[in-house]
């Protein structure tokens, strides 16, 4: 059975400085027209900092859409022309202050495929060293915070973190000790 449906026309509602959102017209597998509202992020990176000592540099965040402040992994987004690697080790830095002495890519997945076009790459990061550098966005404010690895599984598996690639990482990273 032909489950695609053919782009008829698309049409941009907003434009923002990150995202856009574009009303595409389809038709349907049966011949029938449809709206679908898509939304166009950047791509982006995430980042598992995990230390010798097995600890987790993590950052605490307030996020509007959520309307509370969450525990998350380290990320960004793409610039263009930055390479998936290059932005992660510098979003390491920026935002967890310490800079990765080796990168490990986990994964890549699609996280709202539902409505959205948007990509996060996670990589591992380990041998870490501390960062002179202490640097936030303008805008944005955060908490750096180190935890034992098993704390922060206990806590995604509990329904604290509800953050898709902290728990992505977290899932990836146990599985990959398991290999």
């Amino acid at each position: 059975m032909n489950l695609e449906e053919k782009l008829v026309r698309s049409e941009v509602a907003f434009e923002g400085k990150y995202l856009r959102v574009e009303v595409q017209t389809v038709q349907l597998p049966d011949g029938k027209l449809a709206k679908r509202e898509i939304v166009i992020p950047p791509d982006a990176v995430a980042i598992l900092p995990v230390d010798s000592e097995g600890g987790v540099h993590l950052v605490r965040q307030y996020r509007a859409a959520l309307r509370q402040t969450i525990l998350e992994i380290p990320a960004g987004i793409m610039e263009p022309g930055e390479d998936p690697e290059g932005t992660a080790r510098r979003e390491c830095e920026e935002e967890s202050g310490v800079i990765p002495g080796k990168m490990e890519r986990l994964c890549s997945f699609h996280h709202s495929v539902g409505f959205s076009t948007g990509r996060i790459v996670i990589y591992l990061a380990t041998e870490l060293t501390s960062s002179p550098l202490v640097h936030s966005e303008e805008g944005e404010f955060l908490e750096r915070v180190v935890m034992p690895m098993d704390d922060l599984r206990r806590r995604v598996f509990s329904g604290e973190i509800v953050d898709s690639k902290t728990l992505v990482a977290v899932l990836w990273y146990y599985q990959r000790k398991q290999a």
